[in-house]
Order: structure tokens, then sequence, then C-alpha cells
């Protein structure tokens, strides 16, 4: 697995009971791709769709009444299959020419 673009997510607070959503932006433009992986990109590109894994890798703590936990490490992996072809198989978001995809499979979570 190669790393390519890496986008950062400001820290941000969670409220009891709400649901935060991040949407990041991951794009790139001429992003070097390791020789290596160039047959495997083409076919994908053959067939329709290529298998993207977003990775999320951070720090987590928790406050439950005046106590305040100490640093976890959250690692949160998430392959998402992402179809080449027309926009309209995607959300587009904006004039930007930004498509949002949703993710089907199941991320795993480790804290």
């Amino acid at each position: 697995m190669e790393r390519i673009i890496v986008t950062a997510i400001p820290p941000s607070y969670q409220g009891h009971k709400e649901v935060d959503v991040w949407s990041p932006f991951v794009y790139g433009t001429n992003v070097p791709v390791a020789p290596y992986n160039s047959v495997a990109l083409s076919q994908d590109q053959d067939n329709g769709n290529v298998l993207v894994v977003v990775k999320f890798d951070g720090r987590v703590r928790w406050k439950v009444g005046a106590f305040i936990s100490g640093h976890y490490h959250i690692f949160v992996r998430c392959p998402a299959f992402i179809t080449f072809g027309p926009r309209s198989n995607g959300i587009s978001v904006g004039d930007s020419g930004a498509v949002k995809y949703q993710i089907v499979q199941r991320c795993t979570v480790s804290v």
C-alpha cells in the first residue's frame, strides 16, 4: 500500500450525545505514484473503479464530569471503491469540481 496524500483535520470538541461528521477533501494533481503500482492502476482504470484505503491516525480523549482522560491513540481504516466515469456517480460539492463519494464498506476502528 502506497501512501500518496495526507490531509489534516483540525481539533474539535464533540458535546454530549452530539454527532460530528468530518468531510476532509483529499485531492492532488500530478501526484507521483511508484512505478510498481502503474500496472495495477491501469487495470483499475480499465475496470472502472479503484480501491482507496482512507486512514485516520490521531489522538482522542474524553471528559466525564470533572475527569478528563489522557490522550489515547485512535486508528481508523476505511476501504472505499471510487468509481471512474461521469460525475453523476458521486455527489457534486460546490463549483470547485469536487465530488463526494459514499463509503459502502465498514470501517475498522481501534483505540
